[in-house]
Formats: C-alpha cells, sequence, structure tokens
C-alpha cells in the first residue's frame, strides 16, 4: 500500500513529515488560511525579517508535540494534532489587533480555535470536525487540549499550554531567528529527555532546571525587546484604530486573512491610516514616563482635549500581562528529593519573577500635534508626581 506523506521543510526545526489525519488537515482551508496570517502582526516594521507566519509556526508546534511525546514513551495523537491546530482561530495580524476584536465582539482566538475545530457557530462550513471523526478522535477533545482547557486529557493541555509547553517552544526559538535577535536557543531535546509525568503533570528533575531557566529568560528577553517593542505597539495600534473607524466593519471580519483585511481597510473610509503604516510614518514618542495609576489618570486628563486617535496613550508591559500565569516561572521540578516550584529552586527564576512588573508609560502621537503634547505633558511635571 503507498502510504501519501509530505515533507515540509521549516527552517527552525528542518524537514518535517506529515501523512494521513496530519496531511488532511494541513491542507483543510482553515488551517491553510494561516499561510496569510503573520505570527508577529506589523513587528515587520521594526524586525524586517519578522514576516513568517502561523501556519509554519503550528507546524513547528506539531513536530516538538511530537517529539515530546517520543521522549515521554506515550503513544497518542490527541496533543500532536491540538498542537497543529492550538492557533487556527487567530484573526488577522495575530495578537496585533486582538485587543480590538475583543472589544468590538467579544472574542479571543481562543473562542475561534475551539468553534472552527468543532465546526460550531459561524464555522460550520469547517471540514476540520469531518477529518477528526474519520480517524476516530471526537473534535470537542481536541479543541480542549489545544485550547488549555481539557480536563479529559489534563497532561496533554498541559503540553500544549503551560509552564513547559510546545507551542511556547517554537515560538520563543522561531521568532528569535526571523526578528534576527540573539536569543532562543533553547535545548528543547535536552529538556524533553530530563522531564517526567507526575499526577498528570510534566515535572523536571534538576538535570531540567538550567533549561527551564533559559525558558523563563528567553521569554522575558523577547517580550521585552520584541514583542512588547515600543514602535511595533505603535503601528499595531495605528491599524487598530483604522478599523475602529471603518464604516463597513462587521464580525465577519475575523474570519479574513491580513492580506482581505489590509484589503478592505485600503477601500474604506479610514484608508489613510493604513497608508501611514505602510510607509512607515507612525505616530512619534513624545512621553514616557514610570508607571503609577495615578500619573495615567493625569496624562488621560492632559489629553482629552486631543482626538483621542491622534494620539497612543500606552503602557508596557500592558497591565493584563502580570502574574505567574504571564511569566509563567511556575514549572514544578524535582530536587532534594521532592517536588517544589522552580522559583524555590532556582535563583535566577525567583529574581526574575519581579522583572514585567516594572511599566512605562508612552505616549506617541501624529505630528501636528507632537509639539504640543510634549509641552502639556512636560508641564504637569508628571514625573515627578506620585512616584
Amino acid at each position: 500500500m503507498i502510504i501519501m506523506y509530505k515533507i515540509i521543510q521549516d527552517p527552525v526545526n528542518g524537514p518535517i513529515k506529515i501523512e494521513g489525519i496530519f496531511n488532511e488537515i494541513v491542507d483543510s482551508k482553515y488551517f491553510q488560511r494561516l499561510r496569510y496570517i503573520k505570527q508577529l502582526g506589523l513587528c515587520n516594521t521594526v524586525f524586517p525579517g519578522a514576516n513568517h507566519t502561523r501556519f509554519e509556526h503550528s507546524l513547528g508546534s506539531m513536530f516538538l508535540a511530537k517529539e515530546l511525546m517520543e521522549a515521554l514513551g506515550i503513544e497518542s495523537n490527541i496533543p500532536v494534532l491540538a498542537a497543529l491546530l492550538h492557533d487556527i482561530g487567530h484573526m488577522p495580524f495575530s495578537h496585533g489587533i486582538e485587543e480590538e476584536f475583543h472589544s468590538l465582539y467579544g472574542v479571543v482566538h481562543e473562542d475561534i480555535t475551539e468553534k472552527i475545530i468543532t465546526g460550531s457557530a459561524q464555522y460550520d462550513d469547517s471540514d476540520i470536525p469531518d477529518i477528526l471523526k474519520k480517524y476516530g478522535y471526537d473534535p470537542k477533545d481536541i479543541a480542549d487540549v489545544a485550547t488549555g482547557t481539557s480536563k479529559n486529557y489534563p497532561l496533554f493541555s498541559e503540553m500544549v499550554s503551560g509552564p513547559i509547553d510546545v507551542d511556547e517552544i517554537d515560538y520563543l526559538r522561531r521568532d528569535a531567528l526571523f526578528c534576527g535577535v540573539t536569543m532562543g536557543q533553547i535545548d528543547y531535546k535536552r529538556l524533553f529527555n530530563t522531564v517526567m509525568v507526575d499526577d498528570n503533570k510534566l515535572v523536571g528533575v534538576e538535570k531540567s532546571i538550567p533549561t527551564i531557566e533559559s525558558i523563563i529568560i528567553t521569554r522575558i528577553l523577547m517580550f521585552n525587546t520584541v514583542y512588547f517593542h515600543k514602535t511595533c505597539r505603535i503601528a499595531q495600534k495605528m491599524l487598530g484604530y483604522a478599523y475602529i473607524d471603518m464604516e463597513d466593519r462587521s464580525r465577519e471580519d475575523i474570519k479574513l486573512n491580513d492580506f482581505e483585511f489590509m484589503e478592505k481597510i485600503r477601500v474604506g473610509n479610514s484608508s489613510y491610516m493604513l497608508k501611514r503604516i505602510m510607509n512607515r510614518e507612525l505616530f512619534k514618542v513624545s512621553y514616557r514616563a514610570s508607571y503609577t495609576k495615578e500619573k495615567v489618570e493625569c496624562v488621560k486628563e492632559a489629553l482629552k482635549t486631543f482626538n483621542p486617535h491622534d494620539y497612543i496613550l500606552d503602557i508596557v508591559p500592558p497591565l493584563y500581562f502580570s502574574g505567574k500565569g504571564r511569566i509563567k516561572n511556575y514549572a514544578t521540578v524535582y530536587f532534594g528529593g521532592r517536588k517544589q516550584d522552580i522559583t524555590d529552586v532556582s535563583s535566577m527564576a525567583m529574581a526574575l519573577s519581579g522583572e514585567m512588573e516594572n511599566r512605562q508609560i508612552i505616549v506617541s502621537c501624529t505630528e501636528n500635534i507632537y509639539i504640543k503634547v510634549r509641552s502639556i505633558l512636560n508641564e504637569f511635571n508628571l514625573e515627578n508626581r506620585n512616584g
């Protein structure tokens, strides 16, 4: 019998072989759409090489899930399928304007991922459920693992979305490579061969600690250097303004890919903002200060007479990016004969636990109000207020 398979050449992981159910999923229309969804939104305005997509990241996550399963000696395709499908619900420009989609339509990409995998709501045209059922898999089980919410398969959920997960290991390595930054060197093979399963969780051993530390360090460096880069955030916020200002936006826009989304804005009433982004005529930073809640209120009061879409008031890192769930420094390891939190046995992990709590207020604006905004905020002498 001839088995049909494909070899996909991945620049991060090398050749990836797919066959059977994986081949059919990759060829499905919603998965093919990921070819046209940039992994890092508009970060290519700062890092020109950041043009990689959710398509290749999903394949990389699948590859790592298979490697992890083999290292653990577990035979199941469920986490491998979930890793392949975990990002299938991403909206145009990935996380770049997800905040705007959420504010308008009340959804995040995990919600859409669940609907595409199960073929529910406006995604009843998805062919993913039929492919999964054909091979004997329950779409709801795969969706729950893919979104990190499975009660039936908690271990598999943690493999895709946990303190040590294939999604993050792939995107950190991949994003660092394509952004051209000198980080992201994670020895995942050593990690996979030293972790163990304990009470449906991935638990490291003493030999795992250096690699887990490298993941925490890489995560923080990538967020500070790339994901929360002020110019990337300005470009993406400007795109969000362009979309919010459109007269004919609709919930169906969530289904668009990056090119279709930009074309819709290009011919719409807010096309001028898109032109600015395309020409890299971005808002210019006019004010920076250390963050306090009181200071933010002062800035809002100072700028209330300006058109709200002529300036951006940003807090970096964002307020929602807080706690162990975001830093993900809560991995468990066996040390001294008992299970302990990584922060209890690694001074490095402990020292980094509060790193993302150091926030800045950044105000950027159009050139026509730049001098005025700068003057007003300096007059307020905000840096000397409340810390």
